[in-house]
């Protein structure tokens, strides 16, 4: 390796200069790959893959000339909930049209192997990552878990396993299992999960003797499980083959990489991608953390984060978030406590009182008050209670909702009752539902645990973490090391699990991404925040949690990196009538009235098939149908079996299906409220969607015992999700929303009047921008070096513009919106910047007595921002096409002009900008 060059730099010098030389094509992902994939790439991993392929298809790497003679062994460094199993679904594509056939899963822990098998091999399961059918051509791709590869797949094939399951196959002989001398005739792809753990033997400088014969078991310890499981088996005797030839991959993907040199030296030739945990909350795809620290005693702890569980299921019904289940997880010391824990909350909830939440009312002694963005507790308390109080809740109201939410069946702890070893375990069928808390059929609000869910746990609905003990973590931080305690390290982790961002819809909004880091006190904020509770001991423990949060980019570097700034129009403008009454104009999205809906006429004509695995007596909460805990078949849930049935819709039994449509009509909104949907659908009765409208679609259940009976409660959890793919097919158009041409105003006061709050970058306030120029609207300035270069430009032609006109530029915090009509699909769009010119002198022309008033819309765009919204750009032409000349907006109002620029850039070497400034194309025809 020449000149200390990493392989992730390589690769993007590479890239880059693909790029310049306009051979994209080079590293263009091949159709199979996104064809057969289920979901859209995200930007980063769209990067990754690139840096793959390029790394596949260059034959030779000069500064590193060994690198091609060797199986591929790469790593791929994604900050957890970046998508990394979506890579392993896209790779496994990839690698399947090279003409692999045997890819091996491992992971160090059993649960996420569990998890994961759902992923690749459920087509029923909500988070399966393929398509239905995985086409070649014409060709049906089988995907297949299997325990023993067949020499000759016509398909993928798939073994699960962990680190230790394997190394013992592969040493012990037993019948029926994977012998090294079967692995040795294939070509396989290894896919390594969670890689970091897997890596002793560089970290640790002292080699002793391996005894390979000694089998691998729950009391292994993680040394010999890396240095048998990792370096000798996975690297030694599978991927070079014991030292012969091998076309064998070995793929690792990790959250985080050992900061230890020798590991980073070891990966300096593997690491193919690097999008950490920082890169990833500054994208804003994750939820903000709060720290909520307090006096409290446990059981109000407990009753605190409860109030914010209610508050946001409340904030949720106001927003018509549909199926909002929010998940609080309890983290004791330990597995003694945690039970002790579990049956005291039962006992609580059971018992709860109105006047148990009494504390609230006088709780701000109890809680820390700070001015750090990510200590918000206390005011989002206030919140909470001022919504009770403007709502007209009453403590009862909270207190029967929580007995009505948190009783046993809603309750999971993490340890099995069988359980005797000092370790927690959980069973299959707990591991199902903490896998799945999403679900609308899962019932789990609360999770009581120690240490079992801090990796490889995927949740995207946790919003509130408690930490019931008080006190130090054990061991403490060794001061001379540097090294903070394992527990400390532990909670991090299992706060990076619970940062996962919630999806839900609001206006135009980004669904899977935070929409309120410019508007703090909106009401949904509650949605995109993750609350994590201690007690404030004033120790070193928040200390050592803040530090190891900033370590990794949970947090920022300092505590008052960030500063809630205000936001409002100076003085002098405010206090201007003539000023505030100034018109500003804008358009609205509205529903397309050309807009080709989905009707009764395609649900006949686009018949579909639902697969769904059945859960045995696992029901659905809404259904009401319940299970003896009793039962011998309710503790055998999650029996597989490989028998199947097909049942048309018009085959279900009629009161199952209304039994389906009542769970759905409940609501007086829902789409299946029966008004609704006969005012949709044009029919007469129930019985006519059932046998006339949804005859062809039909559930395909899977996992069914031989006699192929399919149980009613079955059938009625297969109905719900029949009708939920029949609504959003109902409600999906080809085009739903446009942007109208017509432009409405409003006075200036409406819409900047109110003074505007939010935490920006402290190093990003210039107030003095503000103050030092007079035609600056605004009292305050935060905002990027390309804001700042667009206001020194401005102010350099200050002279030029204020002989012609009064000037005045505003900086839209967010408060106005736009709507596209160039394309038709009405896309929301915040132009940053309003300036605001009037004519000094009269125009007499084109029925216009009076001074003219030019509204310009200035947006401010990064190079590498520039492809991506060039809609944006198109846009702001077309309104200068349309309202930059003598078209009049309304008739009472002919002086107004409208003015869309191109993008202010990094670079201004074409001048377009310049050319065009102020008044667009219609400066070149003055």
């Amino acid at each position: 390796m020449a000149n200390d060059k990493t392989l992730f730099d390589w690769v993007e010098d590479r890239k880059s200069m693909l790029e310049e030389m306009e051979q994209t094509d080079f590293f263009a992902l091949p159709e199979f790959v996104s064809n057969n994939l289920k979901y859209p790439f995200f930007e980063w991993q769209k990067s990754a893959l690139e840096n793959f392929v390029i790394f596949d298809r260059t034959s030779k790497l000069k500064d590193f000339p060994g690198i091609k003679n060797r199986p591929t062994h790469l790593l791929f460094n994604m900050a957890t909930g970046a998508g990394k199993t979506m890579m392993m679904a896209a790779l496994i594509l990839y690698y399947f049209e090279k003409g692999y056939r045997h890819f091996l899963f491992f992971v160090n822990q059993n649960n996420i192997v569990d998890k994961t098998e759902n992923n690749f091999i459920d087509p029923a399961h909500a988070k399966f990552l393929f398509t239905e059918k995985i086409l070649q051509g014409d060709t049906v791709i089988p995907i297949r878990k299997v325990e023993t590869f067949s020499p000759h797949s016509d398909g993928i094939e798939i073994k699960f396993t962990s680190i230790q399951k394997l190394y013992n196959d592969i040493h012990t002989e037993r019948e029926n299992q994977t012998t090294l001398a079967d692995l040795h005739k294939l070509n396989l792809v290894m896919l390594g999960d969670e890689a970091h753990h897997l890596n002793a033997q560089t970290k640790g400088k002292k080699q002793d003797e391996l005894d390979l014969e000694k089998e691998m078991n729950d009391r292994t310890s993680n040394a010999e499980i890396e240095r048998k499981g990792w370096e000798h088996m996975v690297l030694e005797l599978l991927l070079n083959k014991n030292g012969n030839p091998s076309q064998n991959v070995l793929l690792e993907f990790t959250a985080t990489l050992p900061e230890n040199a020798d590991v980073q030296q070891k990966y300096a030739d593997k690491i193919i991608t690097k999008f950490g945990l920082k890169e990833f909350l500054q994208k804003g795809y994750t939820k903000e953390i709060s720290l909520v620290s307090s006096t409290l005693g446990k059981k109000e702890r407990v009753l605190h984060a409860l109030l914010f569980a209610w508050y946001r299921h409340q904030i949720a019904l106001k927003y018509g978030i549909a199926n909002f289940k929010p998940v609080m997880l309890f983290r004791s010391k330990t597995i003694d406590e945690s039970k002790a824990d579990y049956s005291a909350f039962l006992n609580w909830v059971e018992n709860v009182q109105a006047d148990d939440f009494s504390f609230l009312t006088t709780f701000s002694t109890s809680l820390n008050d700070s001015d750090n963005a990510n200590e918000q507790g206390k005011t989002r308390t206030e919140q909470a209670l001022k919504f009770m109080q403007e709502n007209k809740f009453e403590f009862v109201h909270l207190a029967n909702w929580v007995q009505q939410n948190y009783q046993k069946h809603n309750v999971i702890i993490t340890n099995s009752e069988t359980n005797k070893t000092k370790t927690e375990k959980t069973d299959s069928e707990t591991e199902k539902l903490l896998n799945n808390l999403e679900a609308a059929d899962n019932p789990i609000r609360a999770i009581f645990t120690v240490d079992r869910l801090t990796e490889g746990w995927d949740v995207l609905n946790l919003f509130d973490i408690v930490r019931l003990y008080e006190g130090q973590n054990g061991g403490g931080s060794n001061k001379k090391s540097g090294k903070t305690a394992a527990a400390t390290v532990s909670e991090k982790q299992l706060i990076g699990r619970g940062v996962r961002y919630f999806p839900f819809s609001f206006e135009d909004k980004q669904p899977n991404k935070r929409k309120f880091d410019n508007d703090m006190q909106h009401e949904l904020r509650i949605l995109e925040e993750l609350f994590y509770y201690t007690h404030d001991e004033q120790s070193r423990y928040i200390t050592e949690l803040k530090n190891e949060l900033r370590k990794d980019g949970y947090l920022p570097e300092k505590d008052d990196d960030k500063v809630l700034a205000t936001f409002k129009l100076k003085s002098e403008f405010a206090d201007n009538k003539d000023f505030r009454e100034l018109l500003i104009w804008a358009n609205k999205k509205i529903p397309n009235p050309n807009a080709k809906s989905n009707n009764a006429d395609s649900l006949q004509a686009n018949p579909q098939t639902l697969s769904f695995q059945i859960h045995g007596n696992q029901l659905l909460q809404e259904t009401q149908f319940t299970a003896d805990e009793n039962d011998e078949t309710a503790r055998q849930i999650g029996t597989q079996n490989n028998f199947t049935q097909t049942i048309k819709m018009s085959e279900i039994e009629r009161h199952i299906f209304n039994k389906a449509l009542h769970i759905k009509g409940k609501n007086s909104q829902s789409l299946f409220h029966f008004d609704r949907l006969q005012s949709k659908l044009n029919i007469q009765n129930r019985n006519e969607l059932q046998n006339n409208l949804l005859k062809d679609w039909q559930i395909e259940f899977l996992g069914l015992e031989q006699d192929k009976q399919v149980r009613p409660d079955d059938k009625l959890a297969g109905c719900l999700k029949i009708l939920e793919m029949v609504e959003k097919h109902l409600n999906e158009s080809d085009i739903p929303f446009i942007g109208t041409k017509e432009f409405t105003p409003k006075k200036l006061w409406e819409i900047f009047g109110t003074p505007k709050q939010k935490w920006v970058k402290k190093d990003d306030v210039k107030t003095t921008i503000a103050t030092q120029n007079d035609w600056y609207v605004m009292d305050n300035f935060a905002g990027t070096s390309l804001e700042e270069a667009l206001i020194q430009f401005i102010s350099a032609r200050l002279g030029d513009l204020k002989s012609q006109y009064d000037v005045h530029l505003i900086r839209n915090e967010e408060v106005f919106k736009l709507n596209n009509f160039a394309d038709g699909d009405g896309e929301g769009f915040m132009p940053d910047f309003i300036l605001l010119l009037k004519d000094k002198q009269k125009s007499s022309s084109n029925g216009v007595n009076d001074f003219l008033h030019y509204q310009i819309f200035i947006e401010p765009k990064g190079e590498h921002l520039v492809e991506t919204d060039r809609w944006k750009e198109e846009f702001l032409e077309a309104i200068t096409a349309e309202y930059g000349k003598d078209k009049i907006l309304q008739k009472d109002t002919p002086h107004y002009r409208l003015i869309g620029l191109p993008f202010f850039t990094d670079h201004q070497k074409n001048g377009q900008f310049t050319k065009l400034f102020p008044l667009g194309e219609t400066l070149l025809e003055k």
